[in-house]
C-alpha cells in the first residue's frame, strides 16, 4: 500500500546566483511528524523551508503538500501556518486581533473567529493577555502568540523558522517543552529548522542534518547521534574528542587504529571501508570513557594514561581535561559520579569501548 505524505520534497534545487544553496534535496514527511532542519548558518535549511512555504520557488525539482504539487502556488493558498525568529507580530492589533489575523483574511464568521481565538489562546496557556499589546508582552510570551496566530487557522503544515533563538536560555528551554506539548497535544505536522542540535533532538521525530546545501543524513535522534554516516555529522552533533591515526590491520569488523603519537587503539568498522595504512580520523564521544586513578582490569577495551589538565562543574555533569601525551581529551561524568573530585596533576587512566570508537577516512 502507498503511503500519503504530507509534504514531499523532489530533487529540489535552489541557486542564488551562480551559488548552489540547495542541492538534490529529496525528502518525505508522514501526518503527524515532526522534522527538523539542523545545520550552521548557510546551510540551505530555512530556504528550503520558504521553498515549501512559498516564498521561494525551486529552480529544480518539486514539492507536493497533501499529494498536490504546489510549485508557483502562493502561500496562503498552501493551508500552512509559519513561526518566524522574530515574532513578526502587528504592533497595533492587540493580542487577539493577532490571532484573529488570518482568520480574518479567510473571511471566517465572527463566532468562529471568537470560538478559535479563545480556543488556541488556552492551546498556549495565555488565555487572560487577550487585550495586551505585543510591546506589553515578555519574549516568550510574544513567541507564544505567534504560534497561537498559526495555529488559528487550524493548518495541515506548521513551518517553524528559528523560533526560540531571540530567547535567553531558560525562556528557550520552557518554549522547547511547550512547543513539543503542543505538537504532541495537536498532532500537527511540523517542519523546524534550528542551528541548534539539543533543540533538534529534543523535538523531533526524524532530523535533516544539512551541510553546504546538501543532505548529510536523515534518521532518528537516536540515529543520527548514535550512527552518523558522516564526519560532518558526527562533530556537529554533541560533543567528540579527535585523533588521528591510520588503519594497522583489520579482520572482520574489527579495526586496529594507530594514532600519530602511537597508541594502538581498537575499533570497529560500520559501514566505511578502509584500506591498510589508510590515514583516518579517530573519534570517542566524552560520556564514553571511564577514568580512574588505577589502571583498569580489563584488557579487551582502549586503555590510555593522562594527567588531569583542568575539572569543570557544569551541573548535570562535570567535564575532566586529560592531557595524553599530544592530546587532551574530554571526559564527561555524569552526576552519579560527581562524589569523585580529580584534581590537576593527578595521574588519570583513561578507557573506552571498541564499539565507542568512531573511524572516518582523513580529508586530504
Amino acid at each position: 500500500m502507498t503511503k500519503n505524505f504530507d509534504v514531499e520534497l523532489h530533487n529540489i534545487q535552489k541557486m542564488f546566483g551562480s551559488n548552489v544553496v540547495v542541492d538534490n534535496f529529496n525528502l518525505q514527511v508522514e501526518k503527524g511528524e515532526c522534522i527538523s532542519f539542523l545545520g550552521p548558518s548557510g546551510c540551505g535549511k530555512t530556504t528550503t523551508l520558504n521553498m515549501i512555504a512559498g516564498f521561494l520557488e525551486p529552480d529544480q525539482g518539486d514539492i507536493l503538500i497533501k499529494g498536490k504539487r504546489v510549485n508557483g502556488v502562493h502561500s496562503n493558498k498552501r493551508e500552512l501556518g509559519m513561526v518566524f525568529q522574530t515574532y513578526s507580530l502587528f504592533p497595533h492589533m492587540t493580542v487577539q486581533e493577532n490571532v484573529a489575523y488570518g482568520l480574518n483574511l479567510k473571511k471566517v464568521a465572527k463566532d468562529e473567529i471568537v470560538r478559535r481565538v479563545k480556543e488556541v489562546l488556552e492551546v498556549v496557556k495565555l488565555p487572560h493577555l487577550g487585550e495586551r499589546y505585543p510591546k506589553q508582552l515578555s519574549g516568550g510570551q510574544r513567541q507564544r502568540i505567534a504560534i497561537a496566530r498559526a495555529l488559528a487557522t487550524e493548518p495541515s503544515l506548521l513551518l517553524l523558522d528559528e523560533p526560540l533563538s531571540n530567547l535567553d536560555a531558560k525562556l528557550r528551554e520552557e518554549l522547547r517543552d511547550e512547543l513539543k506539548r503542543l505538537q504532541k497535544e495537536i498532532g500537527v505536522t511540523t517542519i523546524f529548522v534550528t542551528h541548534d542540535q539539543e533543540e533538534a533532538l529534543y523535538l523531533s521525530n526524524r532530523i535533516v542534518v544539512l551541510d553546504h546545501g546538501k543532505v548529510e543524513q536523515i534518521g532518528t535522534p537516536l540515529d543520527i547521534y548514535n550512527s552518523p554516516s558522516t564526519e560532518f555529522v558526527h562533530t556537529f552533533i554533541g560533543k567528540s574528542n579527535r585523533m588521528e591515526g591510520r588503519i594497522q590491520s583489520q579482520e572482520e569488523n574489527k579495526l586496529t587504529l594507530i594514532t600519530d603519537s602511537s597508541f594502538i587503539l581498537t575499533g570497529i568498522r560500520r559501514d566505511h571501508s578502509f584500506s591498510t595504512d589508510e590515514k583516518v580520523s579517530i573519534y570517542v564521544r566524552p560520556e564514553k570513557i571511564n577514568i580512574a586513578t588505577k589502571e583498569f582490569p580489563s584488557k579487551g577495551s582502549n586503555q590510555v594514561s593522562g594527567t588531569v589538565k583542568l575539572t569543570s562543574f557544569l551541573g548535570a555533569y562535570t567535564e575532566c581535561e586529560v592531557e595524553v601525551a599530544h592530546h587532551t581529551i574530554s571526559v564527561r561524568l555524569q552526576d552519579s559520579h560527581q562524589e569523585v573530585q580529580y584534581k590537576t596533576g593527578e595521574k588519570v587512566y583513561l578507557q573506552w569501548k571498541p564499539e565507542d570508537v568512531f573511524v572516518f577516512s582523513a580529508k586530504e
